[in-house]
């Protein structure tokens, strides 16, 4: 049954993409007044089909392409005198030019209805509103002073007005685009609204096809986890990654939860529930008197969230570090000499790791252990290829078992209206036909490898794992499926649209018709081509495949 979901998850995908292509064609030649002999979704023997008006439609034995037959368009079939005028062949080049493009268009069109819907069936369901759950330490939100629980209202860009924030989705958006640039907040804060200037971080956000940089402040939507640990110096029976669950008797969902506790209680001792231990192995412990103030007054128990601190959540074992003697809840103070405050700092700096390179991580208590970074065999996900990926061999993150949709700041109902949904929709599909555009040009010019080209295998593999992720995932993998199939549709190749769009063209500024001698063989050029790249792409799969 897996494979037989397999199977049908690609060739209904590969199916309606090929419908919606020769439905363009149809549709054009039929309103243009050409003739269509067959409308067949498939190549091969017909498996079923029927016969309406001068037209035959079928569903052929290989679901690998389709095409729309029309009368005269193969030079080297009799035609019958009763469709003189009505053959593709005697058409004027601009009416064979808008046939020939016609499916592509609808290739190209096809993904805007696609996200259209999906993003209107998302109003109603519940998203993260504009309210900040945590800022980490150090980033350009903690030097302009936000603050959890502060709420965004609106974002100017430099000489632009102020553009609302609805929703946090929003607040990305808006940063994004804006790295190392001086930006305007509106933030309500305690009953009033105050401007916070704040420059975003630039942050790497390259892709398979393109490098580029994008803005952030080092904000989330969610409050940090109440994962506690004891201040330095402070002794008492509070461990580093405590999750704390009470506290006075109290219970407790979240960092801020915990802090207003420990704020009433003044500096007297408190009893805590804690869960204590790795991931979903947690157990209950309970502490008692556990001190709040260290001497001077000071907090005694600080966050130990990974948005908040650096603590060391897990060591794997027979590791370089483990080797060198980190061990859990210790903290990082640096990675080579650069600070490290949370696990967005590491994240970072982590970006530069190689095999086989020297880390030396600063410990808050004064340590510091020096290993060489370890590798892991892996494949390159887009040319199959085998790579060597650092491991550093320790974890900051270790929040299975918490809750984590528990501690969103502030949930709020997604309501766009029609125009909205329209024109994100419409964003989207032109912000992937300028990717697979770029891509496409990379490939001619050799700035990418030949090794990212996939054929039917990595099709039929993107429609699997898409259906398997959700109706949502499989309808926008086919968006985009249907992008990459409508450009490709377009490059200059005989036989392709793009083929017979440069012959229309060609024809329509010489005003002389190419002979059927240079027609025939342009298109045995195009057909040898078409075959080359098949065989080749599916080494290629083969190679992603199986290796």
């Amino acid at each position: 049954m897996s494979i037989l979901f397999d199977i049908a998850a690609g060739v209904v995908l590969l199916s309606a993409l090929i419908f919606v292509h020769e439905l363009g064609h149809f549709l054009t030649a039929k309103a243009l007044g050409v003739k269509v002999l067959k409308f067949s979704i498939g190549f091969g023997p017909r498996l079923l089909g029927f016969t309406k008006g001068e037209t035959e439609y079928q569903i052929a034995a290989l679901p690998l392409g389709g095409y729309v037959k029309m009368a005269g368009e193969d030079p080297t079939e009799a035609v019958d005198p009763a469709d003189a005028g009505r053959t593709f062949s005697e058409q004027s080049p601009w009416k064979r030019l808008a046939i020939a493009f016609a499916g592509p268009a609808m290739n190209l069109a096809f993904p805007v209805l696609i996200y259209l819907g999906l993003g209107w069936v998302q109003n109603g369901q519940p998203v993260a509103g504009p309210v900040i759950g945590s800022v980490a330490p150090g980033s350009p939100a903690a030097e302009a002073g936000l603050r959890p629980g502060d709420v965004v209202r609106s974002v100017a860009a430099p000489g632009g007005a102020p553009s609302p924030v609805r929703y946090f989705s929003d607040l990305r958006d808006l940063v994004s685009p804006h790295a190392g640039e001086r930006l305007t907040f509106l933030v309500a804060r305690g009953g009033t609204e105050l401007p916070v200037a704040i420059v975003p971080a630039s942050q790497d956000d390259s892709n398979l096809v393109e490098k580029k940089t994008r803005g952030i402040i080092g904000v989330t939507p969610v409050f940090a986890s109440a994962l506690a640990a004891p201040a330095a110096g402070v002794a008492g029976p509070l461990q580093p990654l405590d999750l704390v669950v009470s506290a006075g008797g109290q219970a407790v969902r979240n960092l801020g939860e915990l802090q207003a506790v420990l704020a009433r209680a003044g500096c007297a001792p408190l009893d805590l529930e804690v869960r204590r231990g790795a991931g979903k192995t947690r157990a209950p412990v309970a502490l008692q008197a556990v001190p709040t103030c260290a001497p001077g007054g000071a907090a005694a128990i600080v966050p130990a969230d990974p948005t908040l601190a650096a603590y060391v959540a897990l060591v794997d074992e027979g590791s370089p570090a483990a080797a060198a003697g980190l061990r859990r809840g210790d903290q990082l103070a640096s990675l080579n000499g650069h600070p490290v405050r949370s696990y967005l700092d590491l994240n970072n700096q982590a970006r530069d790791f190689q095999v086989g390179s020297r880390v030396t991580l600063g410990l808050a208590d004064g340590r510091s252990v020096t290993f060489e970074l370890g590798g892991r065999a892996a494949k390159d996900e887009a040319t199959g290829e085998a790579k060597q990926l650092p491991v550093p061999g320790f974890h900051l993150d270790d929040r299975l078992g918490i809750d984590l949709a528990g501690l969103v700041a502030n949930e709020v109902s997604l309501q766009r209206t029609f125009s909205e949904v329209a024109q994100l929709a419409v964003l989207q599909v032109w912000e992937m036909i300028r990717l697979t555009e770029l891509g496409l040009a990379r490939l001619v010019t050799g700035q990418l490898s030949m090794r990212t080209v996939g054929g039917p295998i990595s099709l039929f593999t993107i429609a699997k794992e898409a259906a398997e992720a959700g109706v949502g995932t499989y309808f926008f993998q086919m968006g985009f499926i249907s992008v990459t199939l409508g450009l490709m549709n377009l490059l200059p190749v005989p036989v392709l649209d793009g083929g017979h769009i440069v012959f229309a063209l060609m024809e329509g500024l010489t005003r002389r018709r190419l002979s059927l001698r240079v027609r025939e063989a342009a298109n045995w050029v195009g057909v040898l081509l078409l075959l080359s790249l098949m065989v080749f792409a599916i080494g290629n799969d083969i190679v992603k495949t199986w290796g």
